[in-house]
């Protein structure tokens, strides 16, 4: 089921240097992973210039970019798209996603992650523990999904590229689903973007859209 909210989650912080005010570190998915409990559902994090807040389980539309002058080939994309849709769908249910040559769009609900008895990377080994309860669960952090999609791609793009060197820029906007109407307007949009960019004649042709309906 799709959680809706009337909230914009994008808004710009008032200063630097703002720390979680939820959340527990558990374990690794991509690296160090943070996650959001129920009992505390919003979270909020400071990310360079940005200020996000999270509503555990709620649906977002996420936007990511390569640093300017980084475009990704068809085989580059073929990587990103690969990751994007890695989680999918024990970590975070995947409704969409568009790669394009600069930037990344995925239509998403982050899925409840594990902790505690079982810590992320006996789950992701796909292993599990009688010792699990509902407290245990806590909802993966919007920041982490980014930060391990950015950090899988560059390495294997760089390594691609014999080079190294960051790929991506440092911030991600996120805006949570409204309603269903919403929701389809995010799912065409995602269609659209190769389109509207003059890259395909109809979404269906481009190489980076993956729809999950």
């Amino acid at each position: 089921m799709i959680e809706f909210s009337n909230r914009d989650k994008r808004s710009k912080t008032q200063g630097r240097g703002a720390a979680a005010l939820s959340g527990t570190q558990t374990g690794r998915l991509f690296g160090k992973q943070r996650t959001i409990g129920r009992k505390a559902r919003h979270h909020q994090h400071h990310l360079s210039a940005l200020f996000h807040a999270e509503s555990g389980g709620a649906t977002y539309f996420l936007t990511f970019a390569a640093r300017p002058g980084v475009n990704f080939d068809r085989a580059e994309r073929a990587i990103v798209l690969e990751s994007v849709k890695w989680g999918h769908p024990e970590l975070w249910e995947l409704h969409g996603a568009v790669v394009m040559p600069d930037h990344v769009h995925m239509l998403l609900t982050p899925r409840g992650a594990s902790v505690g008895a079982s810590d992320s990377a006996t789950r992701l080994r796909g292993a599990s523990s009688d010792k699990r309860t509902p407290e245990d669960e806590r909802w993966l952090s919007i920041s982490e999904i980014v930060k391990g999609i950015k950090s899988v791609t560059a390495r294997k793009i760089n390594r691609r590229r014999g080079r190294d060197g960051s790929l991506w820029d440092d911030d991600y906007y996120e805006r949570t689903v409204r309603d269903e109407d919403d929701f389809r307007v995010k799912m065409e949009y995602l269609e659209r973007n190769p389109v509207k960019r003059g890259l395909a004649k109809n979404g269906s042709e481009w190489d980076g859209l993956w729809l999950g309906r």
